[in-house]
């Protein structure tokens, strides 16, 4: 079964294909359920094996938030199967954006970037 969760202001950015054929399979997701404690204790534990050394400055949590994370999180918290496009960390970047220089060990061992690695 397709599912497409949408927070909130995520539709726009739906392609006009997907609103045509799939929106039968999109799910909004509301504010609440995104920011609330499952979500929060989730990202946090990702964020002790994800966010290492430079990387964790004391906005890493909105970095993390500009890379919809938690509705990330959601889509594949209880599925049989995901198929997801998303880019490889190269070794001794950061895991933000993937361009920037960090320490080799500052390099997460699960080495998906954005988003979809946080999922």
């Amino acid at each position: 079964r397709l599912v497409h969760f949408l927070g909130p202001g995520d539709e726009e950015w739906a392609s006009a294909k997907a609103r045509e054929t799939q929106r039968h399979a999109f799910e909004h997701v509301d504010r609440d359920l995104l920011e609330g404690k499952l979500l929060s204790e989730a990202l946090e534990k990702a964020g002790e094996r994800r966010v290492l050394g430079s990387q964790r400055t004391p906005d890493w949590r909105a970095r993390v938030a500009e890379m919809a994370a938690r509705r990330n999180f959601l889509q594949v918290r209880c599925a049989d199967a995901v198929y997801v496009v998303g880019w490889r960390l190269e070794h001794g970047k950061d895991q933000f954006t993937g361009r920037s220089d960090v320490a080799p060990d500052e390099t997460p061992l699960l080495d998906v970037g954005g988003g979809t690695g946080w999922a």
